[in-house]
């Protein structure tokens, strides 16, 4: 058996469930919230002046040479 994560639109999601049926499969609703310490996190970053970022490609090289991926 295969697992797959998928979004489904709003509009769509009874046909998708009525699919799933139809084909045997099953599903798992997951739903996700950040805890209050991740969100003071994500807004303490809007105050982190421009010129101390580094760019999406940066951060990966540093992963990268950090964990030897």
């Amino acid at each position: 058996m295969k697992t797959f994560s998928v979004k489904i639109p709003d509009d769509k999601t009874s046909f998708f469930l009525e699919f799933l049926e139809l084909i045997g499969g099953s599903f798992e609703k997951q739903e996700f919230e950040l805890t209050s310490e991740q969100k003071e996190f994500l807004l303490r970053q809007n105050k982190v002046p421009l010129d101390e970022c580094i760019s999406a490609q940066e951060s990966y090289e540093r992963l990268k040479t950090k964990h030897g991926l």
